[in-house]
């Protein structure tokens, strides 16, 4: 018989790779994309709407506006990144 403890441990590292799964399966969907939206462009960022126009403005961003609906490649927000990256100094 197992004890109680084993148990709780047990479970807690089951519950802890189930979740580690659907974090990494819901990384996935969102560079697995094309495009997204400028809501998924905000939480990606964790950014106002302000700050998102922001750097739209200041050429910081490419993106697309198609009547009022504004979408950004994949491919430039990476490259945004890469344009901003700052390595550490020695």
């Amino acid at each position: 018989m197992s004890h109680p403890f084993q148990e709780s441990l047990s479970n807690i590292e089951k519950r802890l790779e189930e979740l580690t799964q659907a974090v990494s399966k819901k990384q996935e969907r969102i560079f697995d994309k094309v495009i997204i939206d400028n809501d998924e462009f905000q939480k990606l960022f964790k950014i106002s709407p302000g700050t998102a126009a922001n750097w739209r403005e200041k050429g910081l961003i490419a993106y697309s506006q198609i009547n009022n609906k504004i979408v950004y490649k994949i491919e430039d927000i990476n490259k945004m990144l890469d344009d901003n990256y700052r390595p550490f100094k020695k």
